[in-house]
């Protein structure tokens, strides 16, 4: 493939791609919006809210900053104000949509417990805390962001040693850290479910049919939320690993090396990009409920076009979790 080729298809990538993602992760984004905000007094409920909305400012705010062009060749302070804020807001929305995602995996994981003690850490008004918490963590951990990020020949970015320590913080806390809390409390969660299943009685038949059908389903949920982002995160962290690592091996690195890297590095960053606007249609894709739940709200708006009285939503977590969940 030529360095023309490679060029003409990275420019179509980011301005089709990002666009087309910020566009279906939006509207996505919106739906599970609004059918948590009934059960936004429910710990897991809060945290895919709160996921969903880091996940739209995420979206939005990235794809805007990378299909419109914008010159750094005059150093002005708006220009070196817009390239501090641009990255430090992307890495802040980010790194809380992650953390909402983990956090959602361990009250998952806590909700389904047999242990009570664990079952009552999982409050409503732990959740606010918790998400709040982890919002002005990440406005202070991030601050090295604006403070180092800097314009050099017409390019933001980072530079010198700099820019290492970044792409290490980036493979850290973008890949392997969620990756591993995520697959760590999905197993644990899956295992409590199995225990659950095996501690159902055959005279409790009608009810706990109920309960096995919403367990799987929320099991499936999490696992296939913990694999879609382990594999759309998995190719960026090698990748960010072999710039690292062949920064100092291959000092002198060829242009057509430059170039075959950025373009693998701009569709690995593009495949982690479409992590943050998947959920709605993972959940589509695997639970019949949430399907289900989805036609009804949207059975409901026509009611209210219409006029007609409306048919209450309840996505699958509500009743199996509420069960379990305190609120305060």
């Amino acid at each position: 493939m030529s360095s023309t080729t490679m060029t003409t298809i990275q420019d179509q990538l980011i301005l089709f791609g990002y666009p087309t993602w910020m566009i279906l992760g939006n509207i996505g984004n919106i739906f599970i919006i609004m059918i948590f905000m009934r059960y936004r007094y429910n710990a897991c409920s809060t945290y895919i809210l709160n996921l969903a909305i880091m996940d739209n400012l995420y979206l939005t705010f990235l794809s805007l900053t990378q299909i419109i062009p914008f010159s750094y060749k005059n150093i002005t302070i708006y220009a070196l104000a817009y390239c501090k804020i641009r990255f430090y807001l992307t890495n802040i929305f980010g790194q809380v949509a992650k953390t909402m995602l983990v956090l959602s995996c361990i009250d998952r994981f806590m909700i389904t417990s047999d242990r009570a003690s664990l079952r009552r850490f999982s409050t409503y008004k732990r959740a606010k805390f918790l998400i709040f918490s982890s919002i002005i963590c990440w406005l202070l951990i991030c601050i090295h962001v604006p403070i180092m990020i800097t314009i050099v020949d017409g390019q933001c970015g980072m530079f010198g040693v700099y820019a290492t320590i970044y792409n290490v913080y980036t493979i850290i806390f973008f890949s392997l850290i969620p990756s591993i809390m995520i697959g760590i409390f999905g197993y644990l969660t899956y295992r409590n479910m199995r225990h659950i299943r095996n501690r159902i009685q055959p005279s409790e038949h009608n009810v706990n049919n109920v309960i096995k059908r919403r367990d799987r389903e929320l099991m499936v949920i999490i696992i296939s939320e913990a694999f879609v982002y382990v594999v759309t995160a998995m190719p960026y962290t090698l990748v960010m690993i072999e710039m690292i690592t062949s920064r100092y091996a291959l000092p002198n690195k060829s242009f057509q090396y430059l170039q075959i890297e950025l373009f693998i590095f701009n569709i690995s960053f593009l495949l982690l990009f479409l992590n943050n606007a998947a959920p709605f249609y993972i959940y589509l894709i695997t639970s019949k409920s949430f399907r289900r739940d989805f036609k009804q709200l949207i059975f409901n708006f026509y009611q209210k076009i219409v006029k007609q009285p409306t048919v209450p939503v309840a996505f699958i977590t509500n009743q199996s979790l509420a069960q379990r969940d305190t609120r305060v």
